[in-house]
């Protein structure tokens, strides 16, 4: 469906669910580097329309409020503008195909792991003056949006939002059955789920044991991390992946398992099904971003205040949290230097002091930037738990960088296949083991 409003031309086209971490459409864009280097500057879509790709995202509110403020921006300085808004990876596989046609938007939505897959392609704009700028005006970035728009010390794209997943849970149900705060380590909330859950009523705990629920895989990852064992050394190269830490980590996985506390059909489960398992009250804790609760606001006002916020529990060698730009957004090199700057021109309306805080507080994950923590929603512990999540938040391919080949390593959901192999086939953890360290070598074995 197309609209024409004030010169600017909007697209819609929404799916049922904004899937927050995309990284996976394969490396197609990365191999195509050496040509787009040759090239220089990349055609863009023609004219002097400028063209605009974006997330449908889990909270409608901002998303029209963003696309209203492009549209007023338009008209004030009489310029057309495509906004194309898409849910899922919809923009990513656009980029993709853009990529290889060499027919790109100015602008494109990037998360953290868009921007690692695409940004060997050489698409990118140079932002680095632009991204100084802004930073200026808010006081700076938080340190994970620092440190994953920059590339090689320059910046070639703009972090609008930060987001982590953190629990949700039914605190309702937890101060009924004497339990005053989230659990603090998997083995406290293992043995919660199982004394307060009432099956077939109610389960304890909703993680999806299948690939297409790829939540999981960043609570997998959590909790491998807690348990001491690694993927990656800090310089970003495959470690020790058949370590004890490793096995102790699968063994804990597997031994949850065997407790009955997970509904029977999370080896089914999308990435929607854990949200809805706590919106229709099945389960008890989930680990997700704030969708939940954007849903519970509108749906089930009732219900928001039931609804706990916690870090993700800690592990015998520590307690992590993630980090990741949900929102971001990057000027293509399109070789016209007038859509360009228009693009940057968009770009300061976007981050100006009356429209990004307006889009926070209709929105639900922090901002990039640290200038807003004098707004009033994070005086609700729901938002604020997200706030605090991000500050020091782990980096995906942490304890090292980010990177393509951990990018890659990520999409293939290797720590929910080693869950599923152990719940569906029975398989032992020492069975998971040597198939996720063959995942491993297979990926990382390509970039070295």
């Amino acid at each position: 469906m197309s609209t024409t409003t004030m010169g600017t031309t909007t697209r819609r086209a929404v799916t049922r669910r904004t899937l927050l971490k995309t990284v996976g459409v394969g490396l197609g864009a990365i191999s195509l580097a050496p040509l787009l280097s040759a090239c220089g500057m990349i055609p863009g879509m023609g004219g002097d329309k400028l063209t605009v790709w974006t997330d449908a995202t889990f909270a409608p509110p901002s998303d029209d409020y963003q696309t209203e403020e492009i549209n007023k921006w338009a008209k004030s300085k009489n310029v057309e503008v495509e906004v194309t808004r898409e849910g899922g990876d919809a923009v990513q596989q656009k980029l993709q195909a853009a990529t290889e046609s060499k027919q790109l938007p100015d602008i494109s939505q990037v998360n953290d792991g868009r921007y690692t897959l695409f940004y060997p392609s050489g698409i990118f704009s140079d932002v680095s003056d632009l991204y100084a700028e802004l930073g200026k005006a808010w006081g700076g970035y938080y340190k994970p949006a620092e440190m994953l728009a920059t590339k090689e010390g320059k910046q070639y794209m703009l972090p609008y939002s930060l987001d982590s997943n953190l629990m949700l849970y039914r605190k309702d149900i937890l101060d009924a059955g004497g339990v005053k705060e989230m659990p603090k380590t998997w083995d406290e909330l293992f043995d919660v789920a199982k004394k307060l859950q009432t099956p077939p009523n109610i389960y304890g705990i909703g993680f999806q044991f299948n690939k297409a629920g790829t939540d999981a895989e960043d609570t997998f990852r959590l909790m491998m991390l807690s348990y001491g064992a690694r993927v990656v050394n800090e310089d970003g190269k495959m470690g020790n992946v058949k370590s004890p830490e490793m096995l102790a980590f699968l063994t804990k996985l597997k031994a949850s398992w065997d407790m009955g506390i997970y509904p029977p059909g999370v080896t089914g489960w999308d990435n929607a099904a854990n949200n809805t398992s706590l919106q229709d009250e099945k389960t008890i804790f989930i680990h997700n971003p704030a969708s939940p609760l954007v849903w519970f606001r509108t749906n089930k006002p009732d219900m928001l205040p039931k609804i706990g916020v916690g870090s993700v529990p800690a592990g015998p060698k520590g307690q992590f949290n993630t980090a990741y730009i949900r929102d971001g957004w990057a000027i293509m090199k399109t070789g016209n230097e007038k859509r360009m700057d228009l693009s940057k021109e968009l770009m300061r309306h976007l981050y100006s002091k009356e429209v990004y805080r307006k889009w926070m507080e209709l929105a639900f994950p922090a901002p990039a930037v640290t200038g807003m923590e004098d707004l009033e929603i994070w005086k609700n512990p729901q938002r604020k738990g997200f706030l605090e999540a991000v500050k020091t938040g782990i980096l995906l391919g942490y304890p090292g960088p980010p990177t393509p080949a951990y990018s890659e390593f990520n999409t293939r959901a290797p720590l929910i296949s080693a869950a599923a192999r152990m719940a569906v086939e029975g398989w032992s953890p020492e069975q998971a083991l040597e198939e996720l360290a063959k995942t491993a070598e297979d990926v990382f074995s390509k970039y070295k």
